[in-house]
């Protein structure tokens, strides 16, 4: 019989290669126990048997779970990432793999709403996992060394993206989540100003054209991160192109959900969203939606900071106060996007 040993350096040499590997699969595997973290939680309320409805206390500490899940999963991609960006120029792949596990918690929500609209919505157990193996898969296949950057032709499409922003911003966006907020105040306080803001974005005319400036968005958008990610990234790089990719499978998700619900003849208003104003949560179901919900608005908000800060540091503010106001107005994000989501949850001031 005979013994093989390693030296030293080989030794070194597997351990490393395990590790380069395990680093590049461990936004995928976050991602995959994303779900299953989401019926654990489940399960726990059932060992517990927490009545239906669920008192306010019961509410509150599962949404801090379901919350902790998702931004458990997204620092992971998150550093992942940046780890990636401030090493320098190349391994696309790997940060691409990344930013979509970044955006798990839309993700899942639109993956349900695509099987579900194809009424199998069995299929998600097994093919979420699926999913991201394969995407794991391509992904490591597909490493390639860095091009040359496009830098005219991105600076030119980031003018333009940043215009179809400012359009979406103003006739959608801004609106609609000053609609949101009033949820908070009170249900029929939401739907009344729902009516008048869908006499704007609804209009025959804007519609279709928010519908394409949109398309154009998430086109772009995919564009230019693709560009971006092909040089080296810091801190607010990262994070603006990370919550750009959000951003864009939220619009996805919550398109296709909205466009599938109206083609079925029902109003998507307050009441399509939490039952009536029961409560986003009132039958302890749809779990995904509230880090779907949360995070939507922050990684708009956040998106929108970077550019600005990019914007003013390119026109000479200093750094100190470029970042200062994107730390705030991000702020404000988080705090705009909680007041939402306890609205969405039941809780009014009227």
């Amino acid at each position: 019989m005979s013994t093989i040993v390693l030296d030293d350096g080989a030794k070194d040499s597997a351990l490393a290669s395990g590790s380069r590997v395990f680093s590049f699969v461990l936004p995928g595997l976050a991602a995959i126990a994303y779900p299953f973290l989401l019926s654990a939680i489940s399960g726990l309320l059932r060992v517990f048997q927490v009545s239906i409805p669920p008192s306010p206390f019961a509410i509150t500490v599962t949404v801090l779970a379901i919350l902790a899940c998702a931004l458990a999963v997204m620092g992971i991609a998150f550093a992942r990432a940046l780890s990636l960006g401030r090493a320098g120029p190349g391994q696309i792949a790997a940060r691409l793999l990344a930013h979509l596990a970044f955006a798990v918690p839309t993700l899942l929500v639109a993956f349900g709403n695509v099987v579900g609209l194809f009424h199998a919505r069995g299929v998600l157990a097994y093919g979420w996992p699926l999913f991201w193996l394969a995407l794991m898969a391509v992904t490591w296949l597909a490493q390639e060394a860095p091009q040359p950057a496009l830098i005219v032709s991105s600076r030119r499409l980031a003018v333009a993206h940043g215009i179809s922003a400012l359009a979406i911003l103003g006739l959608f966006i801004v609106p609609h989540l000053g609609n949101h907020l009033t949820g908070f105040v009170s249900g029929a306080d939401h739907i009344g100003v729902m009516k008048l803001v869908r006499l704007v974005y609804r209009n025959a005319v804007i519609e279709p054209l928010l519908i394409t400036l949109i398309a154009f968005q998430i086109m772009s958008g995919f564009i230019l991160v693709r560009r971006r990610l092909n040089r080296a990234g810091d801190f607010f790089g990262t994070l603006q192109t990370m919550t750009g990719i959000y951003v864009g499978c939220y619009f996805l998700g919550h398109m296709t959900a909205v466009f599938s619900a109206r083609g079925a003849g029902t109003d998507t208003n307050w009441n399509w969203l939490t039952s009536d104003d029961k409560g986003l949560l009132f039958h302890l179901s749809s779990f995904s939606l509230a880090g779907h919900y949360w995070v939507g608005p922050i990684a708009i908000v956040t998106h929108v900071a970077c550019g600005l800060r990019m914007v003013m540091l390119e026109h000479g503010v200093a750094e100190r106060g470029a970042t200062r106001a994107a730390w705030t107005l991000i702020g404000l994000g988080v705090a705009g996007s909680s007041v939402i989501l306890a609205g969405l949850l039941g809780a009014h001031i009227v």
